[in-house]
């Protein structure tokens, strides 16, 4: 009895529903033109608003200095930052010889320096003949 009832009543509800879905199908509703109802601009009423009430205006009265802090904070805070960096212990391996210049470049460097010297080029002027020297 109990499940005929239950059976029944969902039978009724679902018949409901689809009824009811199938008069709402029936309505078709057209777009609607564009009816200016407003004869005013929200935009510009929100500027007057603005305007007259001078939210946008901010005036913050000058306030004194207060000397509270008796250093110098950006010295304080390099000097931290240097003190931090160095006492950071990097424990770096030992890097093998390797003999990969098969030269000596103290000998190329002073060779590219004797170069350099060189192609310089000097211009001096015409010196006038003194006639310093008694024999």
């Amino acid at each position: 009895m109990k499940t005929l009832l239950k059976l029944s009543a969902l039978l009724a509800i679902l018949t409901v529903l689809l009824s009811t879905t199938m008069i709402a199908s029936q309505f078709n509703f057209t777009d609607e033109l564009y009816i200016d109802d407003i004869p005013f601009s929200t935009e510009e009423i929100y500027n007057n608003t603005i305007t007259d009430n001078k939210l946008l205006e901010f005036s913050f009265d000058e306030e004194s200095y207060i000397n509270d802090i008796p250093f110098d904070t950006e010295c304080v805070t390099v000097n931290c930052l240097y003190n931090k960096a160095v006492s950071v212990d990097y424990q770096l391996e030992d890097d093998e010889y390797v003999n990969d210049i098969p030269f000596n470049t103290e000998c190329i460097s002073a060779k590219c320096l004797y170069n350099k010297a060189i192609s310089v080029e000097f211009n001096f002027e015409e010196e006038d003949y003194i006639d310093d020297i008694s024999l």
